[in-house]
């Protein structure tokens, strides 16, 4: 059985990632590479990405690595999300298909835990 306080950090830390991941993103799309290099933005996407990790290894003292990185996918779900609503990104059929596979996997890991 997944203990219940682990959950909410899981979910906060794939908020995090996925922000962290929005943040470079945005960054990627007004610099080049190596002025992307000593901006804000890829330096704080950066320190949101490592707190997701920080948060995940903070969980796995707690659970088992078999159920928490399954887990740990619910951050292509923010991800994806993100990207719709602050980048305008596109989802096409296959997207929401391949969005659905990861939900129910994340669903079917959670009730066999």
């Amino acid at each position: 059985m997944v203990n219940p306080i682990t959950i909410p950090i899981i979910f906060f830390g794939a908020v995090i990632g996925s922000l962290g991941n929005l943040v470079v993103k945005m960054g990627a799309n007004k610099y080049s590479f190596f002025r992307l290099c000593r901006s804000s933005y890829l330096w704080g996407g950066l320190v949101l990405y490592a707190l997701s990790v920080l948060l995940y290894v903070f969980v796995l003292r707690f659970e088992e690595l078999s159920v928490v990185y399954p887990l740990v996918s619910m951050s292509y779900i923010w991800t994806t999300v993100f990207s719709i609503k602050y980048l305008g990104e596109k989802m096409n059929k296959w997207k929401w298909i391949g969005l659905l596979g990861i939900i129910l996997g994340i669903v079917l890991i959670g009730v066999g835990s």
